[in-house]
């Protein structure tokens, strides 16, 4: 869907600071319970769904929670389908991601629709920065983040953090406490896909001393810990059903009461949730309670995965060098050849990838162009034996190989085999270290 001649979405200089000029989609309902109503939705992105939180609401059944995200793309609108129960048809064809015609009928559920783009401007505001505390980029869709960090941050409502594995939710989590009011009170982490079902409950809230089997001392729990300050809830939407009412009275009287005690506990701590799942997918499918999900996202940040950011990856890469710099031999900077290369790669695994991507070409001595990655003196650091007469990308995918089974081999030894401890220690994802570990045979023990 173009408007010939026209720029749908560029940065400009207002009176407020650097912002997002973008136009307004028109939104024409044909079908369902809105047919005969008009809309005029906020560019660049807006959601559509049965879900309260959503740009434009539709009440009909067959509509999931967030059904379409809308996103002006250049001169047209992109639609995506957000794993939908009933599917996203454009002109009767059932579409995951496509860009709509002026002309296209738009069905989502019992209802449908048209769109098209105004020549009415709103601008978005965005940061001037091109960092907030270790997020790290110059890209629109970061400075758009960092413009709502930035203003979340000195709030006290509850922020959740939704994105792919690897793109960077504790970081921001992080930042964002850095930046509040609560700076010099306790930063609290629980990692709700690390601990088993039955202790979360003991984890979050504590127990005396008694109140179940082992149970010899009391326990604070991680919202006392983070009593005056922020307690950042990771992978929540790992959180079993039945401990989310528990944890929706938390967050609605700031009371907990620890298991085995009689009396009730008051606390003063702010919240900030993250997970690499859709919750309103999870509504939708009964797997995480509604009202839960409204109490989490007062102030909702999405994001961006790397490849919606690929101009941020050269300045991710010279970071992550840099980094290097105070270790024995650093070796050379990667080849801008290389920096191009990464911006065409997939990278499934975000940010989390990229870096340790950079430390494997940096460990293995890959940046020169004879397998041998020079230090400032011209010494080599490291040399990589080489065989001509396998393809590059096969050689280099058996030392990838060969370097990822070591390298968690050795993660293993020093955590005793403990593979969250040993994913901290990696920068990954505990799920990463599973799939390595069952891929390459290793054991708990580093075998």
């Amino acid at each position: 869907m173009k408007r010939e001649g026209a720029k749908s979405t560029w940065p400009v200089e207002t009176e407020t600071g650097l912002s997002l000029r973008s136009h307004k989609i028109h939104v024409e309902c044909i079908r369902g319970p809105l047919a005969g109503k008009v809309y005029e939705l906020k560019g660049p992105e807006a959601r559509i769904g049965s879900g309260t939180d959503c740009h434009l609401v539709i009440p009909d059944r067959t509509v999931s929670h967030v059904h379409v995200c809308l996103r002006i793309e250049g001169d047209a609108i992109r639609v995506l389908d957000m794993k939908s129960r009933n599917g996203t048809y454009v002109d009767d064809v059932r579409i995951k991601d496509a860009y709509a015609r002026p002309d296209s009928t738009i069905v989502l559920g019992a209802s449908a629709m048209r769109l098209r783009m105004l020549k009415d401007e709103i601008d978005v505001p965005l940061s001037e920065h091109d960092h907030f505390g270790g997020l790290l980029g110059r890209s629109i869709v970061m400075r758009r983040v960092y413009a709502l960090l930035e203003l979340f941050a000195v709030l006290e409502g509850t922020v959740l953090l939704e994105g792919e594995t690897g793109t960077g939710k504790e970081v921001a989590a992080a930042a964002i406490h850095g930046r509040s009011p609560r700076k010099d009170r306790p930063f609290v982490v629980f990692d709700c896909s690390a601990v088993p079902a039955n202790l979360i409950e003991s984890e979050l809230f504590g127990h005396v001393s008694g109140a179940f089997t082992g149970a010899v001392s009391s326990r604070k729990g991680r919202f006392k810990e983070a009593d005056g300050g922020t307690l950042f809830l990771d992978e929540i939407g790992e959180l079993p059903l039945e401990l989310q009412p528990k944890l929706l009275r938390a967050l609605e009287t700031r009371v907990i009461r620890p298991l085995g005690a009689e009396k009730d506990w008051r606390v003063d701590v702010r919240i900030i949730a993250a997970t690499n799942r859709d919750l309103a997918i999870e509504v939708d499918k009964e797997r995480f309670r509604e009202d839960l999900y409204y109490r989490l996202a007062v102030l909702p940040v999405r994001l961006p995965p790397l490849r919606e950011r690929v101009e941020d990856i050269p300045l991710l890469v010279r970071h992550f060098e840099k980094e290097w710099c105070s270790r024995p031999n650093p070796p050379a900077p990667l080849p801008d050849a290389i920096l191009e290369k990464m911006k065409s790669t997939p990278w499934p695994g975000n940010v989390r990838e990229l870096r340790n991507r950079v430390e494997l070409l940096l460990s293995l001595g890959l940046p020169g162009a004879a397998g041998v990655a020079q230090s400032g003196g011209g010494a080599p650091s490291t040399r990589v034996d080489v065989d001509i007469q396998v393809p590059y990308h096969v050689g280099r995918e058996r030392l990838v190989e060969e370097y990822t089974k070591a390298y968690f081999i050795e993660a293993l030894r020093q955590t005793d085999g403990n593979v969250s401890r040993a994913a901290q220690l990696a920068a990954v994802g505990r799920a990463f270290v599973q799939k390595v570990m069952k891929h390459h045979g290793i054991t708990r023990g580093g075998e």
